[in-house]
Protein backbone atom coordinates (compact mmCIF):
# COMPACT_ATOMS: atom_id res chain seq x y z
CA UNK A 1 0.00 0.00 0.00
CA UNK A 2 1.17 3.69 -0.45
CA UNK A 3 0.69 6.87 0.75
CA UNK A 4 -1.56 7.30 -2.26
CA UNK A 5 -4.24 5.32 -0.33
CA UNK A 6 -3.37 6.73 3.15
CA UNK A 7 -2.86 10.37 2.88
CA UNK A 8 -6.73 11.01 1.67
CA UNK A 9 -8.16 8.91 4.48
CA UNK A 10 -5.71 10.86 6.46
CA UNK A 11 -7.48 14.20 5.07
CA UNK A 12 -10.57 12.71 4.53
CA UNK A 13 -12.08 14.99 7.12
CA UNK A 14 -11.61 17.52 9.51
CA UNK A 15 -15.24 18.18 10.38
CA UNK A 16 -16.45 20.98 12.92
CA UNK A 17 -17.54 18.64 15.40
CA UNK A 18 -20.27 20.01 17.97
CA UNK A 19 -21.99 17.63 19.63
CA UNK A 20 -20.46 17.03 23.25
CA UNK A 21 -20.30 12.85 23.22
CA UNK A 22 -18.24 13.69 20.24
CA UNK A 23 -15.69 16.08 21.75
CA UNK A 24 -15.05 13.56 24.35
CA UNK A 25 -13.86 10.72 22.03
CA UNK A 26 -11.57 12.89 20.00
CA UNK A 27 -7.83 12.26 20.71
CA UNK A 28 -4.84 12.51 19.84
CA UNK A 29 -3.29 9.19 17.24
CA UNK A 30 0.08 8.05 15.59
CA UNK A 31 -0.46 6.08 12.41
CA UNK A 32 2.21 5.02 10.61
CA UNK A 33 3.25 2.82 7.70
CA UNK A 34 6.64 2.62 6.42
CA UNK A 35 7.31 1.98 2.72
CA UNK A 36 10.49 0.21 1.25
CA UNK A 37 10.53 3.81 -0.85
CA UNK A 38 10.16 6.47 1.79
CA UNK A 39 8.29 8.77 -0.06
CA UNK A 40 5.74 6.09 0.11
CA UNK A 41 6.12 5.91 4.10
CA UNK A 42 3.08 7.15 5.63
CA UNK A 43 3.74 9.11 9.26
CA UNK A 44 0.44 10.86 10.80
CA UNK A 45 -0.89 12.09 13.76
CA UNK A 46 -4.05 13.54 14.19
CA UNK A 47 -6.76 14.90 16.76
CA UNK A 48 -9.71 13.16 16.08
CA UNK A 49 -11.83 9.97 17.22
CA UNK A 50 -10.75 6.71 16.26
CA UNK A 51 -11.90 4.67 13.32
CA UNK A 52 -13.42 7.67 11.68
CA UNK A 53 -12.99 10.12 9.66
CA UNK A 54 -13.73 12.51 12.33
CA UNK A 55 -10.89 15.20 12.81
CA UNK A 56 -10.21 18.75 13.42
CA UNK A 57 -6.26 18.36 12.89
CA UNK A 58 -3.56 16.24 10.74
CA UNK A 59 -0.37 15.99 10.45
CA UNK A 60 2.14 14.44 8.05
CA UNK A 61 5.50 14.46 7.43
CA UNK A 62 5.96 15.37 4.02
CA UNK A 63 9.72 14.83 2.23
CA UNK A 64 10.10 18.13 -0.02
CA UNK A 65 12.63 19.44 -2.99
CA UNK A 66 15.40 20.12 0.08
CA UNK A 67 13.90 19.63 3.28
CA UNK A 68 11.30 17.31 5.67
CA UNK A 69 8.99 18.58 7.06
CA UNK A 70 5.24 18.47 8.99
CA UNK A 71 2.37 19.42 6.78
CA UNK A 72 -0.32 20.18 9.53
CA UNK A 73 -4.26 20.42 8.79
CA UNK A 74 -6.05 22.65 11.16
CA UNK A 75 -9.79 22.39 11.13
CA UNK A 76 -11.15 26.32 10.88
CA UNK A 77 -13.68 29.11 9.60
CA UNK A 78 -12.34 30.01 6.27
CA UNK A 79 -16.01 31.22 5.07
CA UNK A 80 -15.48 33.50 2.55
CA UNK A 81 -12.11 33.04 1.72
CA UNK A 82 -10.98 31.61 -1.76
CA UNK A 83 -9.70 28.13 -1.95
CA UNK A 84 -5.80 27.95 -1.58
CA UNK A 85 -5.85 31.59 -0.42
CA UNK A 86 -3.05 32.58 1.19
CA UNK A 87 -3.32 32.86 5.37
CA UNK A 88 -1.55 34.10 8.44
CA UNK A 89 -1.81 31.67 11.24
CA UNK A 90 -1.15 32.40 14.65
CA UNK A 91 -0.62 29.27 16.86
CA UNK A 92 -0.25 29.40 20.64
CA UNK A 93 0.89 26.85 22.85
CA UNK A 94 2.43 27.09 26.19
CA UNK A 95 2.03 31.04 25.98
CA UNK A 96 3.92 31.86 22.82
CA UNK A 97 2.85 33.40 19.46
CA UNK A 98 4.23 31.50 16.21
CA UNK A 99 3.16 33.30 13.08
CA UNK A 100 3.21 31.29 10.18
CA UNK A 101 2.11 31.29 6.39
CA UNK A 102 -0.80 28.77 5.17
CA UNK A 103 -3.17 28.19 2.79
CA UNK A 104 -6.90 27.25 3.05
CA UNK A 105 -8.30 24.00 1.70
CA UNK A 106 -11.73 22.77 1.08
CA UNK A 107 -11.10 19.07 0.37
CA UNK A 108 -15.35 18.18 0.08
CA UNK A 109 -18.18 20.68 1.39
CA UNK A 110 -18.30 21.04 5.17
CA UNK A 111 -14.40 20.12 5.75
CA UNK A 112 -12.37 23.08 5.69
CA UNK A 113 -9.32 24.49 7.32
CA UNK A 114 -5.95 26.08 6.88
CA UNK A 115 -2.71 24.04 5.85
CA UNK A 116 0.69 24.85 7.24
CA UNK A 117 4.42 23.64 6.46
CA UNK A 118 6.45 23.70 9.66
CA UNK A 119 9.79 22.39 9.72
CA UNK A 120 10.80 19.53 12.29
CA UNK A 121 13.33 21.79 14.15
CA UNK A 122 10.82 24.84 14.82
CA UNK A 123 10.22 25.50 18.75
CA UNK A 124 7.00 25.35 18.33
CA UNK A 125 6.74 21.33 18.69
CA UNK A 126 8.33 21.63 21.87
CA UNK A 127 5.92 24.26 23.36
CA UNK A 128 3.37 21.45 21.92
CA UNK A 129 4.92 18.84 23.68
CA UNK A 130 4.53 20.37 26.90
CA UNK A 131 0.74 19.58 26.73
CA UNK A 132 -2.06 22.59 27.96
CA UNK A 133 -4.06 24.16 25.24
CA UNK A 134 -3.41 25.23 20.96
CA UNK A 135 -4.89 28.12 20.46
CA UNK A 136 -5.26 29.37 16.69
CA UNK A 137 -6.66 31.86 14.82
CA UNK A 138 -7.02 32.21 10.80
CA UNK A 139 -6.62 35.96 9.24
CA UNK A 140 -7.51 37.25 12.73
CA UNK A 141 -10.33 35.75 12.72
CA UNK A 142 -11.83 33.83 16.07
CA UNK A 143 -10.07 32.38 17.51
CA UNK A 144 -10.34 28.23 17.45
CA UNK A 145 -8.59 25.61 20.57
CA UNK A 146 -7.41 22.24 20.41
CA UNK A 147 -6.59 20.42 23.82
CA UNK A 148 -3.01 18.62 23.58
CA UNK A 149 -3.81 16.05 26.47
CA UNK A 150 -2.17 13.34 25.38
CA UNK A 151 -0.17 14.43 22.87
CA UNK A 152 3.05 13.84 24.92
CA UNK A 153 4.32 10.25 23.13
CA UNK A 154 1.88 10.34 19.95
CA UNK A 155 4.28 13.78 18.96
CA UNK A 156 7.63 12.52 20.22
CA UNK A 157 6.92 9.04 17.91
CA UNK A 158 5.51 11.18 15.34
CA UNK A 159 8.71 13.99 15.38
CA UNK A 160 11.18 10.92 15.40
CA UNK A 161 10.06 8.62 12.66
CA UNK A 162 9.86 11.89 10.77
CA UNK A 163 13.38 13.25 11.38
CA UNK A 164 14.51 9.77 10.09
CA UNK A 165 11.79 8.56 7.45
CA UNK A 166 14.94 7.68 5.39
CA UNK A 167 16.24 5.49 7.67
CA UNK A 168 12.91 3.49 8.92
CA UNK A 169 12.93 -0.37 8.19
CA UNK A 170 9.82 -1.02 6.06
CA UNK A 171 6.51 -2.41 7.64
CA UNK A 172 6.28 -6.28 7.11
CA UNK A 173 2.50 -5.98 7.29
CA UNK A 174 0.55 -4.18 4.38
CA UNK A 175 -1.40 -2.13 6.60
CA UNK A 176 -0.69 0.74 8.81
CA UNK A 177 0.35 0.49 12.41
CA UNK A 178 -1.22 2.86 15.24
CA UNK A 179 0.87 4.19 18.19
Amino acid sequence: MTRAFFLPCALAALLPLSAAAQEEDLQWIYNRYVAENPLDTYLGLVYGIPETDAMRASMTCAIGANWIYAAVDLGADVEGLADEASATVVLNAGGRDFVEQGSVFRHEEGIWGVSLALELSDPFWADLSRGGVLTYRVNERAPETLPLDGIGAPLHAFLGDCVSIGDLPADDAGAPAGK
